[in-house]
């Protein structure tokens, strides 16, 4: 399996509580602070805590730096003309890094896209398609949809130039999806082999 989507998969999390830490099943149910629409809360509770003991002096800070990722996406939108660079920034705002702040919904958008433009590879991102599957499969930054997992795990291996540290995480998932009869079980069993296959050759 691809080590760098390894390091993803492992890496992509859910956003927990900013006060408590706990992660609730679904993060679209966490409270959002108003002023800087990034850190999020169980309970009003929470987020009452978390103001008084740090948040008041930390959030026009994370404000600014989140509408600077803003602006960042926005340009990619508008301009749509490197796949690339798409993924490199929703790999960042993913899994955050260093003192990057993690904005899974504005990650996933930019995969979207990414799946979409034809340069600098025709037929859309791999990478992108890759990682958005992962998110659909976690319900994480998109609501959960294992329709739209497979599709996305789908797209890689139908791609005229997928990569081969891309296929075979993609196989791996898409035999993962055939075995719990999930979606997709006409052709299950060669995507099964070929899997193994895959897996074989690691």
């Amino acid at each position: 399996m691809s080590l760098e989507f390894n390091n993803y998969e492992t890496n992509l999390k859910p956003i927990c509580c900013g006060s408590c830490g706990s992660i609730p099943s679904n993060d679209e149910k966490l409270l959002r602070c108003s002023a800087c629409r990034v850190i999020k809360y169980c309970n009003i509770n929470c987020q009452r805590n978390h103001w008084s003991q740090c948040h008041k002096k930390e959030c026009k800070t994370i404000k600014r730096k989140m509408s600077f990722w803003e602006d960042q996406a926005k340009e990619q939108f508008e301009k749509a003309n490197d796949a690339t660079d798409m993924c490199i920034m929703g790999t960042r705002l993913a899994l955050g890094n260093n003192d990057d702040l993690i904005n899974h919904e504005l990650a996933c958008k930019l995969y979207e896209i990414a799946t979409t433009v034809q340069r600098p590879i025709f037929g859309g991102h791999p990478v992108a398609m890759l990682h958005l599957a992962l998110h659909y499969e976690r319900g994480i930054g998109v609501q959960q949809s294992h329709t739209d997992a497979y599709r996305y795990y789908k797209s890689v291996i139908d791609h005229p130039f997928p990569g081969e540290e891309n296929t075979s995480p993609a196989f791996v998932a898409l035999s993962r999806y055939h075995k719990t009869g999930l979606v997709g079980a006409g052709d299950g069993r060669v995507v099964a082999e070929q899997s193994e296959e895959l897996a074989n050759k690691y």
